[in-house]
């Protein structure tokens, strides 16, 4: 056989292994392109769920709020049926306000007029469960006898010396629901539903009217009660064939699901293994044409070995020829060497921009969860303070309570929004400084004043020492950077720890120092204190994570720098900031 065939036959045998390798790899990323596409249907379809649990939320803390009414724990259904009426007129999607004994009787319905006689009432397993649990709930989707129109109930029940007296609902219309699958914006291809706790529909983007209150299908139905969540194929109650991810809420015991058309997940699989094959099949003819190539280059030095070594059996003087190969595969060997290290150098910039990108999509989550219990909170004392004094005497202690409430939750999210508002300024460069000539010291003096005498320093010791030192800056922004230092020292100081204040002058620099004695920070820590959205000690909710990332922001607007430093957990923080003296 000739060197030809014998490199034809080499060449072949080690592609086999490479197409098996290539078609393994091949199926891995089909794969692995179909477990992306599952995961970020699977976090959408989350997504959907959290936007139907907080609109179901909003109307059960309305009811609950309603529950505990004076004018309901009394007994003065006369007048608490008027404060009904007006919170059924502020609530966009609620049809009707309802009152029942435990039994079921009904004592109001704000759809039948006053003094009417009033329907008679068949409890459903929520309004049993109301009563058995003494928890609120959501029924499900059901229609209404009286306004003739679907809707679903948040039910709460009314507890008085311990005692379930009454059950009170609130009649909700599914359009709540179906304008939050809209503003998912899906394409016309993608199915989402929200189904009630006997998995029915509530509402849907694939012919919402039809199908409402009917069952979902049966593959949907086995799913659910398979597991509380996962990803299926199967069909629609339409009969299209769909990926499914689905999930079902804890909290409400409702359940989404999306409908991915099969073809949309399986259309990029299909090219990908047919170039898979294509490209194999052309490696192949390649490799035996170059093999045949190779050959030809190769004999030709070997025939001038073999006439050198003749040529030295005759005596002749031979001409030693060394192959050129050798020098190209070397010159190969070394420029593949740099390519690789070209290719390392370039996955570990990639590798540090992913983890930055998930660095930032942590901190993006972290805060949205954070802005979302910072808001949630004041908004809620806000709404039963509300409804404390459309119910309350002017004149009482009660009301005077529910305005003091009102005005300190106001407070806490004008300067929280304010906040927020501060930094996207700074980070986009729209800050206007107005700058005047101050004393640092006089300025740090009247604020630790101020809080001392508003009893915000009553559980540490503060202590102050400063020197007259003058700076060219707007007196608000150097003020907000001396409040946020404080405030941040307050937030993690416990309490009979002391906090110092210190403003002197060195090297032209005036020096703002405001250092404590709480809970420190670890090395790593102090690399990324001034980032946006860093909250201090895992675990520890301290804040948004908007505060530090403020002062650096303006201390670099004044020209300035601002640093910190601690000798560990558990042993205090200290930050100094540097603005040029005058």
């Amino acid at each position: 056989m000739r060197l030809g065939s014998y490199l034809v036959l080499l060449t072949l045998a080690t592609l086999l292994p490479m197409a098996v390798f290539a078609a393994i790899v091949g199926y891995i990323l089909i794969e692995h392109q179909r477990e992306t596409f599952s995961r970020g249907a699977q976090e959408r379809t989350l997504a959907l769920l959290t936007a139907v649990d907080a609109e179901l939320w909003s109307s059960l803390t309305t009811v609950q709020a309603l529950a505990v009414m004076p004018s309901l724990q009394d007994g003065d259904l006369r007048y608490f049926r008027r404060v009904a009426r007006q919170v059924l007129a502020s609530q966009r999607d609620w049809l009707n306000i309802e009152l029942a004994k435990p039994d079921g009787q009904q004592l109001m319905n704000l759809s039948v007029p006053e003094g009417a006689r009033l329907p008679l009432a068949e409890p459903d397993e929520t309004f049993e469960e109301v009563a058995k649990t003494r928890r609120a709930v959501v029924s499900d989707l059901a229609m209404d006898p009286v306004l003739a129109r679907w809707s679903y109930s948040v039910r709460a029940p009314v507890i008085q010396n311990g005692a379930l007296r009454y059950v009170l609902s609130a009649d909700v219309s599914p359009d709540s629901i179906g304008r939050i699958i809209s503003a998912q914006r899906l394409g016309p291809d993608w199915g989402a539903a929200v189904l009630d706790w006997h998995e029915r529909f509530v509402a849907r983007n694939w012919n919402p009217e039809k199908f409402m209150g009917q069952l979902a299908s049966q593959s949907l139905r086995d799913a659910l009660a398979h597991a509380p969540s996962g990803w299926f194929r199967g069909r629609t109650v339409e009969g299209k064939e769909v990926y499914s991810p689905y999930r079902r809420s804890q909290a409400t015991g409702w359940a989404v699901s999306m409908g991915v058309p099969a073809s949309a997940l399986e259309s990029g699989a299909q090219p990908a293994a047919l170039l898979l094959v294509l490209g194999l099949l052309a490696a192949i003819g390649t490799a035996a044409a170059l093999a045949r190539l190779v050959a030809r280059r190769i004999s030709v030095p070997i025939r001038a070995l073999a006439a050198s070594a003749e040529a030295m059996g005759r005596g002749a003087p031979i001409q030693p020829s060394v192959p050129a190969q050798v020098s190209e595969l070397r010159l190969l060997e070394s420029a593949l060497s740099e390519a690789e290290e070209n290719l390392r150098e370039r996955y570990r910039l990639e590798e540090r921009e992913r983890n930055a990108l998930r660095a930032a999509d942590r901190a993006k989550d972290e805060f949205l969860a954070m802005l979302s219990h910072e808001l949630r909170n004041p908004l809620t004392a806000l709404t039963t303070a509300a409804g404390l004094l459309e119910a309350a005497d002017p004149a009482t202690e009660a009301a005077a309570y529910a305005r003091d409430v009102i005005g300190r939750q106001t407070q806490h999210m004008a300067r929280l929004i304010g906040d927020l508002l501060d930094v996207s300024r700074a980070t986009m460069g729209k800050v206007i400084l107005e700058r005047e000539r101050l004393n640092v010291a006089e300025v740090a003096a009247g604020i630790v004043s101020e809080w001392r005498s508003a009893g915000r320093f009553e559980r540490h010791p503060v202590s102050l020492e400063t020197v007259a030192v003058w700076v060219d800056a707007d007196r608000a922004r150097i003020v907000q950077i001396i409040t946020n230092l404080l405030d941040n020292a307050l937030k993690f100081t416990p309490a009979g720890k002391p906090i110092s204040v210190v403003v002197s002058v060195e090297d032209g620099f005036a020096v703002l120092k405001v250092e404590d004695a709480g809970e420190g920070l670890a090395p790593q820590a102090l690399e990324h204190v001034f980032e946006l959205f860093v909250q201090g000690q895992p675990g520890h909710q301290g804040g948004m994570g908007i505060g530090l990332a403020l002062v650096k922001r303006l201390v670099e607007l004044h020209g300035g720098r601002v640093s910190a430093a601690s000798a560990g957990p558990g042993r205090g923080t200290s930050f100094i900031v540097l603005l040029p003296a005058i």
